[in-house]
């Protein structure tokens, strides 16, 4: 059944208001670790933390795509989609680290003040079990 985890994604649902805080969510990113840990994840072995973020228009994601890659982020799964009337564009940061509350909580504080600086809202982290 471990197996069939292959991703878990927090949710965090932060607006850009929220955002401009940039304070980690500590007990979801700490319970997070903790089912990836009870999944079967190694936390010693690089996970692929993928940071996903939802934007309102194309110019903000193309700016916060940039910044990430500058920060030495992997820029995946972008694209755009229509949902109840609203149009918006999406993309995933990615960077591999160990499963480690602080440097999560870092990278979690970092992607909450660059939705912030490029107008985006940050949907959280997910990362697939490694063993």
């Amino acid at each position: 059944m471990k197996k069939l985890l292959i991703s878990l994604l927090v949710a965090l649902g932060f607006s850009g208001a929220q955002a401009a805080q940039f304070s980690p969510d500590v007990d979801i990113n700490s319970k997070t670790i903790q089912a990836l840990i009870d999944a079967g994840s190694d936390p010693d072995q690089p996970h692929p933390l993928e940071h996903h973020f939802y934007c309102y228009s194309l110019d903000s994601l193309k700016k916060i795509m940039t910044k990430g890659e500058s920060l030495g982020y992997r820029v995946a799964n972008v694209g755009d989609t229509t949902y109840d009337g609203i149009h918006y564009w999406y993309g995933d940061l990615i960077k591999e680290t160990v499963l480690d509350i602080k440097v999560i909580n870092s990278e979690n504080a970092l992607m909450l003040k660059l939705a912030s600086e490029f107008d985006a809202d940050y949907d959280g982290w997910g990362t697939p079990v490694v063993e």
